[in-house]
This record gives structure tokens, sequence and C-alpha cells, in this order.
């Protein structure tokens, strides 16, 4: 017969849960990241918020769409605060170099 194996749950993304939710550490993670981007930059709070919101409306038809909202909500809360915070760095630095 031809039985199927069982096969491992494809990867749903950073900090994905089997339902589509956030595991805790994520969860705890996610606050961090949040209180970090509400202080290098706000806005970057807004869309972050609203695409993970929307990932989860969307992941029980489009799984592969709710992975990549995830994947844009993380870099919106961890590593996009960098540009602005390195852009106002470079700016402070040379007003303060004249």
């Amino acid at each position: 017969m031809n039985a199927a194996a069982p096969t491992a749950p494809a990867s749903l993304g950073l900090g994905i849960g089997p339902d589509g939710t956030y595991t805790r550490g994520a969860q705890v993670v996610a606050f961090l990241l949040g209180l970090w981007t509400m202080i290098a930059f706000f806005p970057l709070l807004f869309p972050g918020a609203i695409l993970y919101a929307k990932s989860e409306e969307t992941f029980e038809a489009n799984p592969g769409r709710a992975r990549t909202m995830v994947l844009w909500s993380w870099l919106c809360v961890s590593v996009l605060p960098l540009i602005p915070v390195a852009i106002g760095t470079g700016v402070v630095i040379a007003f303060n170099s004249r």
C-alpha cells in the first residue's frame, strides 16, 4: 500500500504557531520591538500593527500571503526604524562637525 508518511508542517514564519497566531515568545519580542519602534520611529508602529492584524484574517485563505505580511510587520517594528535613526544621527553629526 502507499500510505503517506507523516510530514512536518511547513514553516509558518518567525514566531507563528500552527494556528497562525503568535507564540508566547513572539508575543514578548513583538511587545519589546513595538516599544522600540514607538521610541525610534512612531509612524512605523501603525503599518506593523495593521499588517499583522490583516495577516490573521488572511491566514486561513492564503497562508503564503499571511507569512509575507507577518514578515513585513516584523520588519516595521525591528529593522526599518533604524533607517530614520541612522539619518537623524548623520544629520546631527553633520551639523556638529561645522
